[in-house]
């Protein structure tokens, strides 16, 4: 399983909870590669609505991703 497949999995189990969801939701931005957070993002505005995508978002922009989210050189 992915990184970005068990954060989706955690991420709809916990948000019943929208204190936890956001726990969660930086927690899967802080885990997934650059390159997989679009797919992070768009997951989260499907899923979760346009709040969250929002937020994780927010989350992405304190994450350093250079080079335009590609995890090489």
């Amino acid at each position: 399983m992915e990184t970005l497949e068990y954060h989706e999995i955690i991420l709809k189990k916990v948000s019943f909870d929208e204190e936890l969801l956001k726990i969660e939701l930086k927690k899967a931005v802080r885990n997934t590669t650059c390159s997989k957070q679009p797919a992070l993002l768009e997951w989260c505005g499907k899923e979760l609505g346009a709040k969250y995508k929002q937020l994780a978002s927010s989350f992405m922009k304190d994450k350093n991703c250079a080079f335009d989210g590609s995890d090489s050189w």
